[in-house]
Parts: C-alpha cells; structure tokens; sequence
C-alpha cells in the first residue's frame, strides 16, 4: 500500500492531474451510461438512510428488531404510496385542467398585443398558436412524465425494502469484524454520519417549508395547493435553482386568478418561507456541517444533472459530500477534498 502511495507521489502535479481527469470522465460516460439503474439505486440508498434511524429508535424503547424493521417498511410504504396517489391524483385533476389554464394564459397574453412588436395581427396568431402546442404537448408530457416515476418509485419501494430488511444482518456483521478491522469501520462510519444528518436535516427543514408554502396557498386559495407544497418539499433538495422551480406554477396561477398583484403577493410569500428556512431556521439545525463551497455546490448541480439527468439535481450535494469524504480518505486525493471545502474555519 505504502508503495503504491510512494510511486503515485513520484509522478508530478500535472501528470496527477491529468490521470485523474482520464479517470473522472471515463466514471461520468460509464455513470450516465447506467443512469437508469443508479437513480433508483442512489434514490432507495438515501431513502434508507432516513429511515434506518427510526428501526434504533424502536429498538432502543425494547421492541423487538424484527417488529422494528417491520414499523418501519410499514411505514414508509405507506408514506410512499400515500404520496404517489396523492401526486398521481393531482396531476390528473392538473391534466383536465389545462385547457382552462391554457385560455387564461392566451387571453392574458392577448392583453399585451398592443406592445408586441410584430408586424400584421397573422404573426401575432402564430405566436399564440405555438403556445398553445406547447401547453398541450406539456400536458401530456405530465401525464407520461407521471407514469414513468410511479414505476420508478415503486422499484425504489421495493429495494428501499430490502435494505432495510437486510439493516440489521447487516449491523451484526459490521460488529464481528469491528475488532479486526476497525479502521476500516470508523471510516465508513464517519463517511456515513454526516452524510445522514445532512439528509435528514434536509428533510426536515423541507417539510417545515412544504408545509408553510401549503398553508400559503391555501389561504390564497390557489388551486393544486397541496401538490405545490408537496413541489416545494421535494425541489428544496436542489441548491439554488429548487425555489424558483418550485414557486413558478402557484404563481403562475396566482397571475391567471388575482393579476399582477396578486402573482407578486403569492411570490413575496413563497419567498419569505424559503428565505426563513434557508437562512434561519437551517443554519441554527445544520451549523457547518456542510463544509462545501458555495461553487462545488453549483459545479455539483451541473455535473451530477448531466450525469443522472433531473433526478440527479435533487441528490447532487449528499452525493458530492460522499466524494468528499472519500476523497478526505487517502493522502494521495486529500488536496482535492480541501479544494472543496467553504473556506471557512472550522469550529
């Protein structure tokens, strides 16, 4: 092992460089090569890593592990399931609704004709034609975009599952060889501790701000209030671009409903939840313990989005806090693991 080190050191800085990046991009290509079956993976591994803490809460109250693992798959299918029909319903309800939606949104287009610069009234009728094809092709792209996830979250249902059946084999024979190899487990252990409480603090915070956004919504009596909330909850995985994603359909329905106004009061309110969340009440949950910078996080967002495609945009930073993490594991990578670092000091 030393040797191996010792030769790696003996290359130099750029001939490093240039090895890693060989390596980096022949990962990215074979990665999104088998995108298909890693979201469903990287989805279900995340997923249990949220609820293999409630199976040692049980235990730790002296109920028995296997009814503890039993509670737990219970539940999350049920939560699981509980939100693919609700999603599922919603955008049903949303589908039959478009050709109401898409009206409003052509008469309020209508409403800027005058300051359109196009020459002849047939110009301005193309550009309302082709809006609604798109508005018709994006309704049926939900529709098809909806199918494709239910199959692919019932597949992360069931591996997520399996893992946590496997949980508790899994701790015992972690425990056996703790003696002999307990390097190897405080790594892993490490590796693993903040990448969990990053996961469930995320979580946390996004469902304070789902739940906030709902009551938002439903107070201003925007349609598909709940399925906006449940938008909010799912795209505050994403840095930077999640809010304005998720806050674009209540208000543009604000806009059809209550006119410019009222658009800018339901986006001032979005926007306050998101701001109290994401600089109050995450920071006193989170502290430091994403060490990353705020460009890594960027870069993050773009690559593992190309990689994995959207979904890959929802799981960018806790996948990128693991390639830290290993990175931080050997000498040779320690260098790349500081360059993404905050730059902060550390508490």
């Amino acid at each position: 092992m030393n040797t191996d080190k010792t030769s790696m050191d003996n290359y130099p800085l750029p001939a490093r460089i240039l090895l890693y990046s060989t390596a980096v991009v022949i990962l990215t290509i074979g990665m999104r090569e088998i995108s298909g079956i890693l979201v469903p993976i990287f989805f279900s591994i995340f997923a249990f890593l949220i609820f293999a803490p409630l199976v040692n809460w049980f235990e730790r109250r002296n109920v028995p592990g296997p009814i503890s693992i039993g509670l737990v798959i219970a539940f999350f299918i049920i939560i699981a399931t509980s939100t693919v029909l609700l999603v599922a319903g919603s955008l049903l309800q949303l589908s039959e609704q478009f050709p109401d939606y898409q009206t409003q949104f052509l008469n309020f287009i209508q409403g800027f004709e005058p300051y359109m610069p196009v020459s002849d009234q047939s110009s301005f009728e193309e550009i309302l034609r082709d809006i609604a094809v798109f508005l018709l092709g994006l309704s049926a792209g939900i529709l098809t975009g909806a199918l494709n996830a239910g199959t692919t979250t019932s597949l992360i249902i069931i591996t997520t599952t399996f893992l946590l059946l496997d949980a508790a084999g899994a701790l015992r024979r972690i425990q056996r060889r703790a003696v002999t190899q307990q390097i190897l487990i405080l790594r892993v252990i490490k590796l693993g501790k903040e990448v969990v409480n990053y996961i469930l603090i995320r979580t946390e915070i996004n469902l304070i701000a789902g739940i906030g956004t709902t009551i938002l919504l439903l107070i201003g009596r925007i349609d598909f209030a709940v399925l906006w909330g449940f938008l909010t909850f799912l795209f505050g995985y994403i840095p930077f671009l999640g809010f304005i994603l998720a806050a674009f359909p209540p208000v543009l329905l604000a806009l059809f409903k209550y006119g410019l106004l009222g658009a800018l009061i339901i986006l001032a309110g979005i926007w306050l939840i998101n701001e109290l969340v994401e600089s109050v009440v995450f920071p006193s949950f989170a502290g430091k313990s994403l060490n990353l910078s705020t460009s890594i996080v960027f870069l993050s967002l773009l690559y593992w989005s190309f990689v994995l495609g959207p979904p890959g945009a929802l799981i960018a930073v806790p996948l990128t806090m693991v390639v830290k993490m290993i990175l931080e594991s050997y000498d040779n990578t320690l260098w790349m693991a500081e360059l993404m670092e905050s730059g902060e000091s550390k508490e």
